[in-house]
């Protein structure tokens, strides 16, 4: 029954976990190229419980069946699937079409982005909106005013001459990113790669690919599944006290 406490909490805990990113999924709904995140769990590895100490069993034990001992978070995993794309007409917002990601300059080294809402600094660089400047294939991109073009192969023209291109990589294996914050990728294993295929559309933003009605009835089949589990802990626990209070009375 003891046992019985944890894998229910186990339950508990993870719903917990599975509701924290559903919420800031929600609260990203509206975010410029945020990719919806999905909590996947698994059950711990099966006990072999055997019979020991039965005096019907002589001189070897017997296999009384596999126990669980509940369920933990496995992995985050990101769902890169492409968002719609919004039409604002301003030449600093930049939107991918295909499996791609901008690069960009930080203070931690390179990363990588589907936000393409853009500004101009002070210098003339192109820049995101937490000020990390683009970066094209010669380096960090100036601009010099807003007032520039950028063609479907991603080669940024100002005053009528090619400035530079943008850098666009692709990763084999998404799953090997992790979110940096501030709509930031990383590359934990393998290399990127040029995205020759992708296109890029300037005047549109790619917005966050949340699916809303998924996301709330993930939530509603979270609130349940913690509800049972908490009802499945106080059965068990007025259970137990009422065992340890009979046994006393023996």
């Amino acid at each position: 029954m003891i046992r019985g406490l944890y894998t229910a909490t186990t339950g508990m805990l993870t719903q917990e976990k599975r509701m924290d990113v559903v919420i800031n999924n929600l609260a990203n709904a509206t975010t410029v190229g945020y990719k919806q995140d999905n909590l996947l769990s698994r059950s711990f590895d099966d006990l072999m419980i055997e019979r020991m100490n039965d005096p019907s069993i002589v001189q070897r034990t017997a296999d009384v069946g596999p126990l669980n001992t509940g369920i933990h978070i496995d992995e985050v995993i990101t769902n890169f699937n492409v968002g719609s794309l919004q039409e604002t007409k301003s030449n600093t917002d930049l939107a991918l079409l295909g499996n791609a990601f901008f690069t960009v300059n930080t203070a931690d080294g390179e990363r990588y982005t589907r936000a393409g809402n853009f500004q101009v600094d002070a210098d003339g660089f192109l820049t995101t909106a937490a000020g990390d400047r683009v970066l094209g294939e010669q380096g960090e991109i100036n601009v010099g005013s807003t007032d520039f073009a950028v063609d479907l192969n991603g080669n940024v023209q100002a005053n009528g001459q090619l400035i530079d291109r943008l850098q666009l990589v692709t990763v084999e294996d998404t799953t090997t990113m992790r979110k940096q914050g501030g709509n930031l990728y990383s590359l934990q294993e393998g290399v990127v790669q040029p995205a020759e295929q992708a296109q890029v559309r300037q005047g549109f933003i790619e917005m966050s690919n949340v699916d809303l009605s998924n996301q709330m009835v993930n939530m509603i089949e979270i609130q349940r599944s913690y509800e049972i589990n908490q009802r499945m802990i106080k059965i068990m626990d007025e259970k137990l006290g009422k065992t340890v209070n009979d046994l006393g009375r023996v």
